[in-house]
């Protein structure tokens, strides 16, 4: 059965985006292998805040239809939100229906593992529904001060077992990156 990755990079003091919703401090220069994590999954769920930050950050069309592409094309892509009613790309559907029933035939098709990618509520959201599987972590050696948590406050614990932990390298600077890989125990 796939497995729900939730996935991204946080600062070193647990926070996911600037209180603006800002990500210019994260950094894509490690000698990590991005492309062998995007061989493991072909889905990709994520809230409407993260959806409008990937949309902004995605190239602009080249056409002159001013349509605007799906920055994970290859992967079926869903955004979960209560207020959307149409992602405004064509392959990205809309979800606001119960997150467990959603989550639970999504897992049942055939297909690869499945990347959550953000943002901190929806994490919440499927942490306190006990939807996670796995949680893979991007360390930046950055402290923010303030900002959007990755991990708001839980209505339950989350015991999770260590599978991994690695240092990758900056490619510009001298500094690091540590990747955490947690298994989530189940009840």
């Amino acid at each position: 059965m796939r497995k729900i990755i939730l996935g991204l990079g946080i600062s070193l003091d647990g926070y996911i985006a600037r209180k603006s919703g800002a990500v210019d401090w994260l950094s894509m220069d490690w000698d990590y292998d991005w492309m062998a994590f995007f061989k493991t999954i072909d889905a990709v769920l994520m809230g409407r805040k993260s959806w409008e930050i990937a949309l902004g950050m995605s190239p602009k069309p080249k056409s002159k239809s001013k349509a605007k592409s799906n920055p994970y094309a290859g992967m079926e892509t869903y955004v979960f939100s209560k207020t959307l009613k149409e992602s405004g790309v064509e392959e990205v559907e809309i979800v606001s229906g119960n997150l467990k029933k959603f989550v639970k035939n999504l897992k049942a098709k055939d297909g690869k593992n499945i990347w959550l990618s953000g943002g901190g509520e929806l994490a919440k959201s499927f942490l306190d529904e006990n939807l996670v599987d796995e949680i893979h972590l991007g360390i930046m050696p950055h402290l923010l001060g303030a900002g959007i948590p990755l991990f708001p406050e839980l209505i339950r614990e989350v015991p999770l077992r260590l599978v991994s932990c690695k240092t990758y390298k900056h490619k510009k600077e001298e500094n690091a990156m540590v990747e955490l890989f947690y298994a989530v125990k189940k009840d």
